[in-house]
């Protein structure tokens, strides 16, 4: 069994501190909310202190957003409705579970969209990421099944993409410019989620 000095101890309690006030800043303030002076006034640190544990602000930030994809990917999402079982209209549903995450989780969603370091670097890259390859392989399922059509010319992925694109959309959409008129928008949103189920159905 593998001791830790107590040394170790305390520096990994601090860290840790370190880390559960910048979580707290996230939620209270929004990213713009985190820095060095205001995470060493919560944690009774010097802000030279807290270099000792993490080399810069971004270091923390992204500690967080790995945080906030691990948070993303274990989201308990609502069940369907009972009744709800041709892929078209769990495609809705999920989209409705997306808008739901972010919606729940405003804070963490809009970190994890906020990096344009640690992003994929490639559309081959993006197509095997954990959060995109799943929404791909059921698009992939739904045509194969025969429930959606593509025009000609065009694959799963586009639609994966444009399912994507527009989740993301309503929900940045639904934080920001519109987050005065929640439920006007809240219908419009379940709308647009049926309007691209209804033109990519076999007719």
């Amino acid at each position: 069994m593998i001791r830790v000095s107590p040394r170790n101890r305390r520096h990994d309690l601090t860290r840790q501190n370190i880390l559960d006030n910048a979580r707290s800043l996230l939620v209270s303030e929004g990213l713009n909310g985190i820095s060095m002076r205001a995470l060493a006034e919560k944690t009774n640190y010097s802000p030279a202190a807290l270099y000792k544990y993490f080399d810069s602000k971004e270091a923390i930030v992204e500690v967080l957003r790995q945080e906030a994809w691990q948070m993303m990917a274990s989201f308990e999402p609502e069940p369907p409705p009972a009744g709800i079982t041709s892929l078209a209209d769990l495609f809705v549903h999920s989209g409705q579970n997306y808008i739901r995450f972010a919606s729940q989780h405003p804070q963490q969603y809009q970190l994890i969209m906020s990096t344009t370091e640690t992003g994929p670097a490639s559309l081959e890259e993006f197509k095997n990421h954990p959060n995109f390859i799943d929404l791909l392989h059921f698009v992939e399922a739904a045509v194969s099944s025969g429930e959606f059509e593509l025009p000609d010319g065009y694959t799963p992925l586009h639609l994966a993409m444009l399912s994507w694109f527009t989740v993301h959309g309503i929900s940045l959409l639904k934080l920001t410019m519109m987050n005065k008129c929640q439920e006007e928008f809240e219908s419009i949103s379940l709308e647009v989620l049926e309007m691209v189920k209804v033109v990519f159905i076999k007719k």
